[in-house]
């Protein structure tokens, strides 16, 4: 499953324990540049929390954090995504004009 890109060693450096894809990282990347786009939060920063336990459910309510986070890192080698530190720990500007489509 790693091989083929279905899963990842999580933590990364062992072989122990994997982390399993229903979505790939790209497919997650979407659904939330997706999200962010019909929702209005390009150019806003958001915290993962309040990306993860939105106030109105979203394919993206309970996403694992790991999960996020490479999607996020697909963004950000995109250029559709910012990482931010943000006073709750970390939050993403999401960047307008890089569809990625």
């Amino acid at each position: 499953m790693v091989a083929k890109g279905h899963a990842v060693y999580e933590p990364p450096k062992q072989t122990s324990s994997v982390l399993l894809f229903w979505r790939t990282p790209e497919e997650w990347a979407q659904v939330l540049y997706d999200w962010a786009d019909s929702t209005g939060q390009l150019n806003t920063i958001m915290t993962f929390f309040e990306i993860t336990e939105p106030p109105v459910p979203s394919p993206l309510s309970g996403i694992p954090l790991p999960i996020l986070r490479k999607a996020i890192s697909v963004l950000t080698k995109s250029n559709r995504a910012q990482i931010i530190a943000v006073s709750e720990g970390e939050g993403v500007r999401f960047l307008a004009g890089n569809s990625g489509k």
